[in-house]
């Protein structure tokens, strides 16, 4: 549908008013807004940091002919938890699986990294082991989230056991995660360290079509 490729392009670019005003074009002159519509609204009113009008979104496709998917519960955690309601956004997290949904790797991956920045790292370390218990297995992004989130905390013997169960699991480390373990291993331990903006932080959430 035309629609949604404009409407992805303008929620890349963060140009929310032009959003708007083509969603509302489309309601009233059709075609009517489709699953993808409504996940690709919630993922960019989330991105921008709209988080009241992303939830408007999303409520309006529960009252739709439309039902949520994953996707959908996806965007809203992360644009929740995103944008600083991570107990919103875990809270959403309980009710898709009330719902019959079982949340994703991407599901996991965005509130661990959200506990995680907010330093709420057992909470962290809870969902990945509620992660494991359900079969679903981390990704390498997984990994990298909680193994920046327990050196920034200066958990280092935790974080060599988690870097021990990557390879465990076979899986390869990349750039970032040899990031991490460079600085678990000369600045752990310094009074004094230069805190840069981490590569692995931004929107987990898949590319929508």
């Amino acid at each position: 549908m035309m629609y949604n490729t404009v409407l992805s392009a303008l929620g890349r670019l963060k140009q929310v008013s032009h959003l708007s005003e083509l969603y509302e074009k489309m309601k009233l002159d059709g075609p009517e807004p489709d699953i993808f519509t409504y996940n690709i609204l919630i993922s960019s009113y989330g991105r921008a940091g709209k988080v009241d009008e992303a939830v408007t979104i999303f409520e309006q496709l529960e009252n739709s002919d439309c039902k949520p998917d994953i996707i959908s519960y996806n965007s809203l955690i992360n644009c929740l938890g995103k944008n600083g309601d991570v107990d919103e956004a875990h809270m959403r997290f309980k009710e898709m699986q009330e719902k019959g949904f079982s949340p994703d790797v991407v599901t996991y991956s965005t509130l661990i990294e959200c506990f995680g920045k907010t330093d709420r790292v057992e909470m962290a370390c809870r969902l990945f082991e509620d992660m494991l218990a359900q079969g679903c297995y981390p990704n390498i992004v997984t990994y990298n989230i909680l193994l920046d989130c327990l050196e920034r905390c200066g958990r280092t013997a935790e974080a060599v056991d988690l870097y021990a169960k990557l390879k465990q699991q076979g899986l390869t480390p990349d750039s970032i995660t040899y990031a991490v373990l460079e600085r678990l291993q000369s600045g752990s331990h310094r009074r004094v360290r230069v805190r840069r903006q981490s590569p692995i932080t931004g929107w987990v959430v898949s590319p929508l079509r």
